[in-house]
């Protein structure tokens, strides 16, 4: 598994993926961490709808929906910094699983698919540094 992770390593291709996903990533939880700060509401969908009474009601929180909003921008910024590349999958990876759950338990249309998307990126940025993690998972 190790070797071809180094092979993926060297191709030009695979190199341009883990950096798009990298910077991808990093916007999208930066963008979304900025729809959470203080008096910002996430969406202008009525509580009518399932999808806006529940960020209605993770808005109504205060303090929970802005720890979610500032983690979100930490670990954007965190994603796309040098020092922190291997650490930042790791702790995004319970965030993107998180998405994709509330978005298919609310039957967001299209939604699915992108918080899949992301979380395959996710899965991706972990993959790429698994070398990294070997001395915790025993991989050789």
């Amino acid at each position: 598994m190790i070797q071809l992770i180094d092979y993926i390593h060297r191709k030009r291709f695979f190199i341009f993926i883990y950096w798009a996903v990298k910077i991808g990533l990093g916007l999208a939880f930066i963008l979304s961490g900025a729809r959470k700060l203080p008096g910002v509401k996430f969406t202008s969908i009525p509580i009518s709808d399932p999808v806006g009474l529940f960020f209605e009601g993770m808005y109504v929180t205060g303090f929970y929906w802005n720890f979610i909003g500032y983690y979100q921008i930490l670990v954007g910024i965190l994603l796309m910094t040098p020092w922190w590349k291997k650490l930042t999958p790791i702790l995004i990876f319970p965030v993107t699983i998180n998405i994709f759950l509330v978005s298919l338990s609310l039957h967001m249309r299209g939604t699915p698919i992108i918080t899949s998307l992301m979380i395959l990126g996710n899965l991706y940025l972990i993959i790429w540094h698994l070398r990294t993690y070997s001395p915790l998972l025993k991989i050789k």
